[in-house]
């Protein structure tokens, strides 16, 4: 039997005939020389099943035919040249333009007779001539000709199953989307490619720079735009939030004026602490308010002046060097009576924050002739407070004299002195045989006196107050005083010896002196 036209198929029995066809066609139809269903437009096909095997697949709403079809094809009318009179639509040798591609299980074949506009003759009721509701006509595809039968199956009106081909330009294969779990934060978008959401809402960052201590004029760029500080001593630079990484640099590392220089020495908020004493600074962010401080160092003319005990300036001519040492461990050079550049603020991070501070310094020496005239961190100045710091260094008066051995009667024809640096200076006694050197600095000398043919010592002492040296000289005279006194002694000594031991040889008794022979035998 047929099944009704009217009745359908419910959609759980309709899938489970789609799977069971599809298996039953692929291994019992080549073997069982069962023929395919017929095309979609044959008005059979819409009727009932091609074979019981579908019908049974179909479920137990579909009622199974009688008798299975025959191969041999109904007799029909021979075709005419006017197409049939028939509500479906007639058979041309192109497909439709239409979005659905041809249906058709199998290939034609040339050698049989063309297909008939008038239905088979069936056991079954009358079928009606209209086309199903659910399935659209579809035309049957030229003779000679065998698409590609791809995709999955489709199910008929009737319940049946084909598998229609599908015939158009191959699929476009899109790239692989990312999983929107692995990434830590958005991509930033190529350049150019970036497009405002239509219903964001303005979002400004600004960027505040300022300079320690203020300062007007100081030039910066942030991502090549450039600004200048105010008299304020800041700047800044606004743009829309964002997650990429901005550059800033300072163009003026040092500004100088009249009476004060000013060279960069660091950065403060810049993020990354590996770029603090950098000039240029990359990788800041723009996702919030903050700002970065630009810390300059300070500096001053220094004219140092240095002056003796007595408040007498000190010839610069003299002093070959002159060193101070700042509290942070740098030793600088100081020229006397010339003006030298020194810091005196200096940037200091403490808990956080950078603020600039005043930089004292101490003197360390005053070399004058190869000694130091004054005593090692005795003396401070800070620049910031004073331009002209004065020094005390210490020279003493060296006053020469000689004077003779036994008579203590002044002598001496000149005195040759030997300063701390090696350098020797040979002056000329006055007639009290004296000299006397005024502001000799401080520091080891030797000195000797030359007085004719006598004998003078050296003497060597350490200067560091005003001081007196008196040499010995000996002269001939008290060479020959001296050997005359030693004959002297010595006639003494033998006078009072001979009497001494005469009479110590003369003394009678035992145990007093020793007992000799008599004169006449000690002569024989």
């Amino acid at each position: 039997m047929n099944a009704s036209p009217g009745r359908r198929i419910p959609g759980s029995a309709l899938t489970v005939a789609v799977v069971a066809v599809t298996a039953v066609l692929a291994l019992l139809a080549p073997s069982a020389g069962w023929s395919a269903p017929a095309p979609a437009d044959h008005p059979a096909s819409s009727a009932a099943p091609s074979s019981p095997v579908l019908a049974a697949a179909a479920g137990s709403d579909a009622p199974v035919p009688s008798d299975p079809p025959t191969s041999d094809p109904p007799p029909s009318d021979p075709p005419t040249s006017d197409p049939p009179a028939s509500s479906e639509p007639p058979v041309s040798s192109e497909p439709p333009a239409s979005s659905d591609p041809p249906v058709s299980s199998e290939p034609p074949v040339s050698s049989e007779p063309p297909v008939s506009s008038e239905p088979p003759v069936s056991s079954g009721p009358p079928v009606s001539s209209e086309p199903p509701v659910t399935s659209p006509p579809a035309s049957s595809p030229p003779l000679g000709s065998s698409p590609p039968v791809s995709g999955p199956p489709r199910h008929t009106s009737g319940g049946g199953v084909d598998n229609p081909p599908r015939v158009g330009k191959p699929p476009v294969k899109k790239a692989p989307r990312p999983h929107p779990h692995k990434t830590l934060r958005p991509v930033p978008p190529a350049p150019g490619t970036h497009r405002p959401h239509p219903h964001r809402k303005p979002w400004p960052i600004t960027l505040t720079i300022k300079t320690v201590p203020v300062l007007s004029g100081v030039r910066f760029t942030v991502d090549g735009h450039p600004l200048v500080t105010g008299a304020t001593g800041t700047a800044s630079y606004t743009v829309e939030h964002d997650f990429t990484g901005h550059r800033l640099s300072v163009l003026s590392g040092s500004v100088d004026t009249s009476t004060q220089r000013f060279r960069f020495s660091r950065w403060a908020g810049q993020r990354d602490p590996n770029q603090a004493f950098s000039r240029t600074v990359s990788g800041l962010p723009m996702r919030a308010n903050y700002a970065v401080t630009a810390a300059f160092t300070v500096q001053q003319q220094v004219i140092p002046r240095l002056i003796r005990q007595d408040g007498t300036t000190l010839d610069p001519g003299m002093v070959s060097l002159v060193t101070a040492r700042s509290e942070t461990g740098a030793i600088v050079q100081l020229t006397p009576g010339r003006p030298t550049w020194l810091d005196s603020e200096q940037p200091s991070f403490h808990h956080s924050k950078l603020t600039s501070e005043p930089v004292s310094y101490s003197l360390q020496s005053v070399l004058v002739r190869g000694t130091n005239v004054v005593d090692a961190g005795r003396q401070t100045f800070t620049p910031n407070t004073t331009s002209a710091p004065t020094f005390l260094t210490q020279f003493h008066d060296l006053t020469i004299t000689g004077h003779d051995a036994l008579f203590k009667s002044p002598l001496g024809i000149s005195a040759t002195v030997t300063y701390p640096d090696g350098g020797q200076v040979t002056v000329r006694l006055d007639g009290r045989h004296t000299v006397t050197l005024p502001d000799l600095p401080r520091g080891n000398y030797q000195v000797t006196i030359a007085a004719g043919r006598s004998i003078v010592g050296t003497q060597q002492f350490g200067l560091s107050k005003d001081k007196t040296a008196d040499l010995t000289v000996i002269t001939a005279q008290d060479l020959a005083l001296l050997f005359g006194l030693l004959l002297v002694v010595a006639g003494l000594l033998l006078v009072v010896g001979r009497q001494y031991w005469r009479r110590w040889f003369a003394r009678p008794g035992p145990g007093h002196g020793l007992s000799l022979p008599p004169r006449e035998e000690i002569l024989t």
